[in-house]
This record gives C-alpha cells, structure tokens and sequence, in this order.
C-alpha cells in the first residue's frame, strides 16, 4: 500500500494559459507554510476543473452567458465603466473590455481600465442612456436619463 500527502494550497487566482505548443496552463500556489508550489493542468483539466475554480466567489455571482458590449455604460459599487472595446487576452481565449473608469461622483476623473470576464460576473448595470448612449449628460431632458452617469 502506497502512503499519501495531502498538501494544502492557497491561490491568489492567477492563472498562466498554455504559450506555443505546450497546452499546460500553470496555477501558482503557496502551501499553508508559505513555501511557494503550482498546480499544472492540462486541457481536460483545465476544461473541468479550472473554469470551475475561476468562478466561486460569491453565491450571487452573475452566472450568464453576456459580457459588456463596446459603446455602453455600466455602474457597480460607485464605480462606473465606458467601454471602448473588447479584445481576446494574447494567448487565451477569454475576453476583456477595455475602457474608462471612475470612482463615485459623475464629475471624477476617468482612468483607464480593462475588465476580465471574472469581474463581469460580479453583477455590473447597464445604465446606458437609450438616447445619448454613454455621452448621456447628468442634467439631460431625456426620462430615460438615470443621472448616475
């Protein structure tokens, strides 16, 4: 009969897709010690298991198929984001939307951002104006105009 170690892991959900020809996404981990280790997953575990890991934050996690669309704006927690655009991630397959963000008051800078699927899942609000779209004005004469851009 063969002995068995279980090592227990901590992950800050950092994941390193496959580069070239290797097809191994690498998860770099630490032990409860602090030593630093890394789990390596092929593609059917990667399919299995770490889609799976990717999402388990919260129990109210939007869980759907839409992603923000270019040209629409969305607000969460007292930030508000303008996205200019979507590109896939270099080397994976994942989307991210690029854009402009701010933090509170529709008078704040805005910086630039780039939101991953992970932080879509977080439950973000489309408040594009129907008739400004995410130019929409505070103050405009519109009913459809919220004011929380």
């Amino acid at each position: 009969m063969t002995e068995t170690t279980v090592t227990e892991l901590r992950w800050a959900k950092d994941v390193y897709p496959p580069v070239g020809t290797d097809t191994t996404s690498w998860i770099p981990c630490t032990t409860t010690d602090g030593a630093p280790a890394a789990l390596a997953l092929d593609d059917e575990e990667r399919e299995s298991l770490g889609a799976k890991l990717l999402y388990l934050d919260r129990a109210d996690d939007v869980a759907d198929d839409q992603f923000f669309e270019a040209g629409r704006l969305y607000t969460r927690d007292g930030v508000t984001f303008r996205c200019e655009g979507l590109a896939p991630y270099p080397g994976a397959t994942e989307l991210r939307a690029f854009g402009f963000q701010r933090q509170g008051h529709p008078t704040a800078a805005w910086t630039p951002a780039m939101l991953s699927e992970r932080s879509w899942r977080k439950g973000w609000e489309d408040v594009t104006c129907p008739e400004h779209g995410y130019e929409c004005a505070p103050h405009a004469p519109v009913p459809d105009c919220t004011g929380r851009r």
